[in-house]
């Protein structure tokens, strides 16, 4: 019922600020999030497809969300930026290390306006059958919530992958926690 009740909320909320559409996605079905690449939910979550890009969040995305970032090419920034925060952005480069891409996400979320963005604990972590990286993230939004996150990447070839999840440090990012940890174990390559 509590799932119900919060589905019904974010896609009121969507639908009155005109954002892309809602839809449900069924917990235990593998779920495409982009370039070849599916995950299975774990626990049901809404979807919203958006720039190209798939996000799932459980109570709304200015509260949680996972963004799956996927298959993004050289030159590419890794999410979208509002037109006004896009100069000076810097860009995924195949070259780059996982302590540069972990640079790269901090000033992209200090450009969509975060505030203290930190990032810690950089290492290698298993990716489904893959080996990529992963990093913690703390940081707060610009009314002050202190939010958590974990990201994910992985590099093919030139292209990278990358699940970016985020939660206010308290109750949310403890409670979802265990479910991404279980999506990432899930992600495959078709």
């Amino acid at each position: 019922m509590r799932s119900a009740v919060r589905t019904v909320v974010a896609c009121l909320a969507f639908a009155a600020a005109g954002c892309a559409p809602v839809t449900l996605v069924d917990a235990g079905r593998p779920v495409d999030v982009g370039d070849g690449t599916s995950v299975t939910p774990q626990i049901a979550w809404n979807q919203i497809k958006s720039d190209g890009r798939v996000i799932w969040t459980q109570n709304g995305p200015n509260v949680d969300r996972i963004d799956f970032v996927m298959g993004v090419k050289p030159g590419a920034p890794l999410m979208a930026l509002p037109a006004r925060s896009r100069q000076g952005v810097a860009t995924y480069e195949a070259s780059m290390l996982p302590n540069d891409i972990e640079d790269l996400v901090v000033g992209t979320l200090q450009k969509q306006g975060y505030a203290n963005v930190r990032a810690s604990s950089l290492a290698p972590c298993p990716l489904g059958a893959g080996q990529g990286f992963c990093f913690d993230l703390a940081f707060a939004t610009s009314d002050g919530l202190e939010m958590q996150g974990k990201v994910a990447a992985l590099k093919r070839s030139e292209s990278l992958d990358m699940v970016e999840f985020m939660a206010p440090s308290e109750y949310y990012y403890a409670e979802l926690s265990p479910a991404m940890g279980r999506i990432l174990a899930s992600m495959a390559r078709k």
